[in-house]
């Protein structure tokens, strides 16, 4: 189940909430569209000028949640996710945090710089499209640029990204220290499959992969005996359940078996 919770511990589940408006914060209302979609849509007049935030959560076995901010900025919230950011923008920035992965088309607002944060992990852009890959469990941190221009930072390490472009952040992890590295030619389609419905990889391990499909089923993944070291390319509808994508896991000769959403990989 899906929730938005309020700082009064308020909690509207979005799942099984009705379309239409579902609550109103200062001169902001939440309303939900009868696709789905979460829209914030600020009322006429100056409204409170103190900053209230909202967090969505979407776990895992969730499907991806469409966002729209009081700005007209998107988010598209990705399974094992969450964002937290003010039900109005004041001030001289726009500024939100997530957890997991999200994608953001971004209102344009010169005056008012729109910034993503993870941690010490800072993107800055005024307006574009970008991906951010930032889940707990992943080694590194992936921004990927789709158009515009954003600036990533970490620490004292930045790096500014053109579109095409993705920023590979990874910490020491003694001194918690980043690194930022800027990578071009990256696969535009297999960074942003999880927004359009697929699973797709290429030459992926299977670590990597069941990372994804244990947050995407809400399944949990044992290893017994050695770890296959293998790649694997693929692509799978999102819509498959979950015993057509073992069969396909299979076919690439993992020995996987399946109780419930327990995954078992197998030597």
């Amino acid at each position: 189940m899906r929730y938005l919770p309020f700082p009064t511990d308020k909690k509207i589940a979005l799942d099984s909430a009705g379309k239409g408006v579902l609550t109103i914060q200062g001169n902001v209302k939440l309303v939900k569209l009868a696709d789905g979609r979460i829209v914030y849509r600020p009322e006429s007049g100056a409204g409170s000028q103190e900053i209230t935030y909202n967090t969505v959560t979407n776990p895992r076995g969730s499907k991806v949640i469409d966002i729209t901010l009081a700005d007209g900025s998107k988010v598209w919230l990705n399974a094992g996710s969450s964002v937290t950011y003010p039900v109005a923008f004041v001030g001289k920035e726009r500024k939100i945090s997530i957890i997991g992965e999200a994608y953001f088309e971004v209102t344009h607002n010169a005056a008012m710089p729109f910034k993503v944060n993870k941690g010490d992990l800072e993107v800055q852009v005024l307006g574009t499209h970008f991906n951010v890959n930032a889940y707990d469990d992943e080694t590194d941190i992936n921004v990927t640029l789709l158009e515009g221009s954003v600036n990533v930072s970490k620490g004292n390490a930045s790096g500014l990204l053109k579109s095409g472009q993705q920023a590979q952040i990874n910490s020491d992890p003694l001194t918690g220290s980043g690194q930022v590295k800027v990578v071009k030619g990256v696969d535009i389609e297999e960074v942003m499959a999880w927004k359009n419905g697929r699973f797709q990889f290429k030459e992926i391990d299977i670590q990597t992969i069941l990372r994804q499909v244990a947050r995407w089923y809400d399944a949990d993944v044992v290893y017994e005996g050695g770890i296959p070291e293998r790649t694997f390319s693929g692509e799978v509808s999102r819509n498959a359940n979950f015993s057509q994508l073992s069969r396909i896991l299979e076919a690439s000769k993992i020995n996987i078996s399946i109780e419930g959403r327990k995954i078992t990989v197998r030597p």
